[in-house]
């Protein structure tokens, strides 16, 4: 029998992911590197086996945040289907700001340094968020947020919880931000955190930093998978602040929660 082409496996996966019920397919990570016969991750292998995936209609994400490829044989790759083509499915035009921090106040960012999670927090994160246009009503700091572990109900405290407005409902929450120690990385658990709280709120964004690098992922309803759409050090936060204003300033933000909202409600109809 002959060796079937990355396509094949493609289209197979493509096809097994529209036979479920809820159009989402898990595999292991080593399972799915099997699948297209790769033994080594080279950067050009997960770019062209990304590809395909892209061209046949899927979507991908690894359940622990990590970027594909990197994760471990045991982590889940997912699966799912593109949104339909359809009104309101384009993506939102750019937004670009319309004035830049000055560049002092990126060499004060960039340098600075930070002793405490308190500090990545008061020092990074609140000034960052002023100049990506967010006021003073707009934050909470130690938000309250109700989760579920199992069937116990638990109580558990966001860092940031970013709304549009005073008002503190769930359909106004625009991001979701974890910080921590600047001298601890960025692990996969807390990443999972800022996740856990972002399924409870429903923000456009969740993001998790500790004052060196700073990581976002868009959050999908938990419809489709996440998508990590940033991840820079704080040294490019001047090469970057295009693309973040872009990504979760407040008129950004603003824009993307209303078009998830409309997309979630057109899967949820089958449109």
């Amino acid at each position: 029998m002959a060796k079937k082409t990355e396509s094949d496996v493609a289209l197979e996966m493509y096809q097994s992911v529209m036979q479920t019920n809820d159009k989402q397919k898990r595999l292991k990570g080593s399972t799915f590197w099997r699948l297209f016969h790769v033994r080594s991750r080279k950067k050009t292998v997960i770019d062209r086996i990304a590809d395909i995936i892209d061209k046949q209609g899927l979507k991908i994400a690894v359940k622990s945040g990590m970027a594909l490829g990197t994760e471990y044989d045991a982590d889940w790759i997912i699966l799912s289907p593109k949104l339909p083509p359809g009104p309101g499915s384009q993506t939102p035009p750019p937004i670009i700001p319309s004035e830049w921090p000055t560049a002092e106040w990126f060499e004060m960012m960039q340098t600075r340094q930070f002793e405490s999670e308190r500090e990545v927090e008061a020092y990074f994160i609140a000034p960052l968020l002023e100049k990506l246009g967010y006021d003073y009503d707009d934050i909470v700091i130690g938000h309250p947020v109700e989760m579920f572990k199992g069937v116990q109900k638990t109580k558990a405290e966001a860092d940031f919880v970013v709304f549009n407005g005073s008002n503190r409902e769930k359909e106004n929450v625009l991001l979701v931000i974890e910080a921590k120690k600047s001298d601890k990385g960025i692990s996969v658990d807390h990443i999972g955190q800022a996740k856990s709280y972002a399924q409870e709120l429903f923000p456009a964004c969740y993001i998790v930093s500790n004052g060196q690098q700073i990581i976002i992922f868009q959050f999908n309803g938990m419809l489709i998978p996440d998508e990590r759409v940033m991840e820079f050090d704080r040294s490019n936060l001047r090469d970057k602040w295009g693309d973040l204003y872009n990504c979760i300033s407040k008129e950004a933000a603003t824009q993307r929660k209303l078009w998830m909202e409309e997309r979630i409600s057109r899967m949820k109809a089958g449109i």
